[in-house]
């Protein structure tokens, strides 16, 4: 499967802009097997971090290779974006985070947008602590599922919009015919 996936970035059109040499995280989320987990390339701490949420124990089989590999592209890209700063990928080690077991099979990708905008590079307990319960990643699930049908950059708002007044008008008219029963 990763064979396929075209991870050098280097030529992209839409990566000659970006500019990364202040960042200390670099976020590279991957799928294996219908399962997302996360690859941090932590410049300040000199670490390439796997976030699994459900904690693996057959990372060297199932997913070393492959973040071998995205870690590798990163490098080179990143190479020429710090041409200027001294790093030494020699030095880095891999970390992999074992504090945290989703409470269901179908959460991770959900896990990998939450260490997205909440991870700093260090295990903190209040990260995951309320995320053993599936009542808040459900939240968080609806929530950002709202962000993406009602940005104003969503070509789809409009029809979606509609679509569910209409579902909304619909569902409404049966209770109420329920309710005359």
């Amino acid at each position: 499967y990763y064979n396929k996936v075209d991870l050098d970035i280097t030529n992209k059109e839409w990566a000659k802009n970006l500019s990364f040499t202040e960042c200390n995280l670099w976020f590279f989320p991957y799928c294996n097997n219908k399962h997302y987990i996360m690859i941090c390339v932590n410049i300040k701490a000199e670490r390439f971090e796997v976030l699994d949420s459900l904690r693996h124990k057959d990372f060297e089989k199932t997913y070393k290779q492959m973040a071998e590999r995205v870690v590798q592209y990163a490098i080179n890209y990143m190479k020429t974006q710090f041409a200027d700063k001294t790093v030494r990928w020699e030095r880095f080690t891999w970390f992999k985070l074992e504090k945290v077991t989703q409470p269901d099979q179908i959460s991770c990708g959900m896990y990998v947008i939450w260490w997205m905008r909440h991870w700093e590079g260090k295990y903190n307990s209040a990260l995951t602590k309320d995320w053993k319960r599936i009542d808040l990643i459900n939240e968080e699930r609806e929530c950002l599922m709202l962000d993406i049908i009602l940005d104003e950059e969503n070509l789809e708002r409009e029809r979606i919009m509609k679509e569910a007044t209409k579902y909304c008008n619909m569902k409404n008219k049966k209770k109420e015919l329920k309710g005359r029963r």
